[in-house]
């Protein structure tokens, strides 16, 4: 068995399959097979390890793939576009599982370099609405166990969006629900250096929990003497914490009335931040509304009245993924080329990259593994 693990070791180490400790080499190659009885545990380990050379497509999307890089890279750029995957398939002659084996690659890649490279932001006005889609069908369409799996049905895609350099600071999938609300805002927390100067939202409530709930700060009442069960401590918003909500008012399903409310913050600081503004003049949510109009059109599964709604939900978020990496790092914005005067994407104008990726640098990055871990 020692002459086996020998020679096996040997073998690999000489066509470099598997690397080893050098001091293990240096006494094999002293004592031979005693060499491994020296110090036996470290030695069998080290042989029996077997690690392969690191693969230069390693840490990309290429990674264990069997297509080539131009075929790849044509099918992503076909799916960030709106392309759904059976035309893909069609246009590209492949098979359909071979273009859901990209997007699932693709997808998980843009994920790992959207959470690398979005942390530090210093954000003015961040925007939040929910956006409605659908997984499987929809939700008058469920029957009472698929209503209980709460898998398929309604899946409202939660964002915050940065109104001043266009970038969707973070998003989640799920119901419309207080628990999924406190994540998007817990995933603001962790990307931004600061509280934001100004949040702002329709007239949802869970909103105004999600906020306390992550920026709030407790507060312990004075017990007052006598007979009694202490006071229950309260969440109370920062000064930091500006919030305020866009109200609208429907008949026959038509706005009729629109008004604004502060709900945290005081109203002449908030004046004065809208004052300096770059892009708002009063209180709206106007900015992540039309980001949401960029989502349904560069992802074919949130356009209304499709065949090409996603029937899992893992899909739908490798989707979403892809979509915002591509419009952050490869496609110019048009609003900030005019500001910069020249083509300029989101990441471009909030310093975290210098210049506009093409789609073969984003599959090729290989800085996100370590980061994303």
């Amino acid at each position: 068995m020692a002459q086996f693990l020998y020679e096996k070791a040997r073998r690999a180490s000489m066509d470099r399959r598997c690397t080893m400790d050098e001091q293990i080499v240096s006494t094999m190659k002293s004592h031979g097979v005693a060499g491994l009885f020296i110090d036996p545990e470290n030695a069998l380990c080290s042989l029996l390890s077997n690690r392969a050379r690191t693969s230069p497509r390693h840490s990309t999307a290429f990674h264990r793939c069997h297509l080539s890089e131009d075929a790849f890279e044509t099918i992503v750029r076909s799916l960030a576009e709106g392309v759904g995957i059976a035309a893909t398939a069609r246009i590209q002659n492949v098979d359909k599982k071979t273009v859901l084996l990209v997007l699932a690659k693709a997808g998980d890649h843009a994920r790992k370099i959207n959470r690398c490279l979005l942390k530090n932001l210093e954000v003015t006005e961040c925007q939040l609405d929910e956006m409605w889609s659908f997984i499987g069908k929809k939700e008058k369409n469920l029957d009472p166990v698929e209503k209980l799996h709460k898998i398929l049905g309604d899946a409202w895609i939660w964002i915050a969006f940065d109104a001043i350099n266009k970038i969707t600071l973070a998003y989640n999938i799920g119901k419309r629900t207080l628990p999924y609300a406190i994540s998007l805002i817990e995933d603001v927390k962790r990307v931004t250096k600061r509280i934001p100067d100004l949040f702002s939202s329709d007239q949802l409530d869970q909103y105004s929990k999600a906020l306390l709930q992550v920026y709030g700060r407790l507060l312990y009442p004075t017990r007052k003497p006598g007979p009694g069960r202490p006071p229950n401590p309260r969440l109370l918003p920062p000064k930091e914490l500006n919030y305020v909500q866009v109200v609208k008012q429907y008949k026959k399903y038509r706005v009729v009335k629109v008004s604004r409310k502060v709900v945290f913050g005081d109203t002449k600081k908030i004046q004065c931040i809208l004052a300096k503004s770059l892009v708002s003049e009063k209180i709206n949510t106007a900015y992540v509304e039309r980001n949401n109009g960029t989502i349904r059109h560069m992802d074919s599964r949130c356009v209304r009245k499709t065949f090409c709604f996603s029937k899992s939900k893992i899909n739908h978020e490798r989707q979403l993924a892809l979509t915002l990496a591509y419009c952050h790092l490869c496609r110019p914005h048009k609003t900030l080329t005019k500001r910069y005067g020249q083509p300029t994407t989101p990441f471009m104008a909030a310093n975290l990259t210098d210049h506009v990726w093409s789609m073969g640098e984003l599959l090729n990055f290989k800085g996100a593994e370590k980061a994303y871990s």
